[in-house]
């Protein structure tokens, strides 16, 4: 996307306040690039330092307080800031966070960027990128699970329970006063209970496909984790596994099968967890749409809305199809 003279004045001016140096060594930058979303704002540029080196960075601004877990989450920046430091001690392939910063009341991070693109070419068929996807992307999911998160306790990192998920989803019916999804969380109520917690680690939250990087055939990045949080495994497994089902259900039950054998561990309860993130979803969007109405979230959150029909009815399919 292309940037205006305002956009550059603006990633100059949060730069030099967020990594500052001498009044005369202001970093310069250029190649500025705006890739704005409904809930937050994703700047790429190249900056030029004053000895004449140029680094590639992102800007990323935090406007909307929602993640998967929390419709009010005031410590994006200070989560995914914390998480970012840790994972590169770890050698985990993530961004390499240089600076944090506030501007008015917008929080925003400051990173490097790795080497790569999306993992998605549209000239290339979708199934053959997926399925060449899906072993590197199960594996670097089991690698993540296996990491010591200790480091990460004292951190505003949500606990990701599978019970107090279900708890949240039900005030947020209440709060909009929705029966149709308070009778959903009712269906859903007695499959949770029987589920057996697996012990919970570091879990990026929402690691589909499209927040992948690659380069050369290689995952260089695992971006976005604003949804970061400590958890059942089992949201990350089934969240990507979700991305894939909705658009082929042999792809997703490959991606489960290549996690299963790098972990060992065995995901019995594949549509349940399914129904339980297709309902999550539909309860967030739903949500949402009530708090643009209500004046609680800006107006252009509306936007993440728009397909809400269309989710319902995945969700009301997908508990059908786990007998719920």
């Amino acid at each position: 996307m292309s940037s205006t003279q305002n956009d550059i004045n603006l990633v100059t001016l949060l730069t030099n306040k967020a990594i500052p140096l001498k009044a005369s060594q202001t970093i310069e930058v250029s190649d500025v690039a705006v890739h704005s979303s409904w809930q937050d704002d994703t700047i790429t540029y190249t900056s030029v330092w004053a000895n004449g080196q140029t680094l590639p960075l992102v800007l990323r601004s935090y406007r909307s307080p929602l993640t998967y877990w929390q419709t009010q989450d005031p410590y994006k920046q200070d989560r995914v800031w914390a998480v970012l430091r840790r994972l590169r001690l770890d050698g985990f392939p993530s961004p390499r966070p240089l600076a944090k910063g506030i501007f008015g009341r917008t929080r925003y991070l400051i990173w490097h960027l790795s080497p790569g693109e999306g993992w998605y070419n549209p000239a290339l068929g979708f199934r053959e990128q997926a399925q060449a996807l899906i072993p590197p992307l199960a594996e670097l999911l089991a690698r993540l699970h296996a990491l010591n998160h200790e480091g990460l306790n004292n951190e505003p990192l949500y606990q990701a329970t599978v019970a107090g998920t279900l708890v949240r989803m039900l005030l947020w019916a209440r709060e909009m006063g929705n029966e149709e999804l308070r009778h959903v969380i009712a269906r859903l109520k007695p499959a949770v209970a029987r589920i057996r917690s697996w012990p919970h680690k570091l879990i990026h939250g929402d690691p589909h496909p499209g927040n992948v990087q690659v380069h050369e055939g290689t995952i260089t990045a695992l971006l976005n984790w604003e949804n970061a949080a400590i958890g059942d495994p089992r949201w990350d497994v089934m969240t990507a596994a979700h991305w894939l089902h909705r658009r082929d259900p042999a792809l997703a039950d490959q991606f489960v099968n290549w996690y299963e054998t790098f972990t060992g561990r065995t995901i019995t309860d594949r549509l349940f967890w399914y129904a339980l993130i297709s309902a999550r979803l539909w309860a967030l969007k739903a949500w949402l749409h009530y708090a643009v109405d209500n004046r609680i979230v800006p107006s252009e959150c509306a936007s993440w809305t728009e397909d809400l029909p269309e989710v319902r009815k995945m969700a009301l399919a997908d508990l059908s199809a786990a007998g719920l």
